[in-house]
């Protein structure tokens, strides 16, 4: 018979309440206490899988914006290569997707069903610091993909953002530009910070300026980046201050929608991206971009 929260809370001599904060590391209950009902958990076998033939995986995606994960292949493309591996394991993988709401907590219990897979493959992206706790009480291994909080104890596999914008920044330096401006995600994750951190990294280091009014804010979708950067370049188009000869842009997605707006006003700047979407490869000119394998 599958061991229940409320089998936990008679053990502990606590609320069914208080186990579900125990499980889930939410605030309101003291580390000890925490220490405590997990031990009992454990001991009454709550994280326990069933016995089954086959191994499993679960993937989650978890998503806030529908925007950075929905709009984008990149992440048809990961989910495609870790169902691959998976296979070639033998691990079937089982697909999540959550779409969690700012002002809310994430209670993975019942998505998870962790009593039914060996591991978790979290898509992190859009994840902050808080969305971890949620995580923490698990008793099965976790790996998050694409994005790291450095002091947490979790596994983590991340792309090399800062170095691979200041590679492609350089880059454009080297082709004569010195008034380099950057495109930007109007909502921040922690790959667009690292994005930015390379570039503001290459033009100190070449002795290059990094100006506030260079830098666009557009939302981080092929549309939105458009429309966006239109109302941008009308802006900056009204004052004295001379356009950059060219841009970064966070993702390509933004690039892609970017250069269309610049097309439209007739301007030509140089662009480049991060990502190496198909569709680079299909614009007219092509977009030079950061490839990630």
């Amino acid at each position: 018979m599958k061991v229940t929260v409320h089998d936990i809370a008679e053990r502990a001599g606590v609320s069914d309440g208080t186990v579900s904060n125990a499980l889930n590391h939410r605030k309101g209950i003291s580390e000890e206490k925490r220490e405590a009902i997990l031990k009992i958990a454990r001991e009454m076998g709550y994280f326990k899988k069933t016995a089954k033939e086959s191994k499993s995986l679960r993937f989650v995606v978890l998503n806030k914006t529908k925007h950075i994960i929905g709009d984008t292949p990149f992440f048809s493309e990961l989910i495609r290569g870790i169902e691959t591996e998976s296979s070639a394991l033998g691990f079937d993988l089982l697909v999540s997707h959550i779409t969690v709401d700012e002002n809310k907590s994430v209670d993975m219990e019942e998505v998870l069903k962790q009593d039914l897979v060996d591991g978790v493959i979290l898509l992190g992206t859009e994840m902050n610091y808080e969305d971890l706790m949620a995580f923490e009480a698990l008793s099965i291994p976790v790996v998050i993909v694409d994005t790291v909080f450095r002091t947490q104890k979790f596994d983590f596999v991340a792309i090399n953002n800062i170095d691979g914008t200041y590679e492609i920044v350089s880059h454009l330096i080297d082709m004569g530009h010195q008034n380099i401006g950057l495109i930007n995600s109007a909502y921040q994750i922690n790959n667009f910070r690292e994005r930015k951190h390379g570039y503001e990294q290459a033009m100190s280091d070449h002795q290059l300026a990094c100006y506030p009014q260079n830098e666009a804010l557009v939302e981080p979708s092929l549309d939105g980046a458009y429309s966006d950067m239109k109302e941008y370049l009308k802006s900056y188009l009204s004052s004295d201050e001379p356009l950059p000869t060219a841009y970064f842009a966070v993702n390509d997605n933004i690039a892609l929608g970017a250069m269309k707006a610049f097309k439209e006003f007739g301007l030509e700047v140089s662009m480049v991206g991060f990502d190496d979407l198909p569709l680079c490869g299909y614009c007219d000119p092509p977009l030079t971009t950061v490839q990630v394998d």
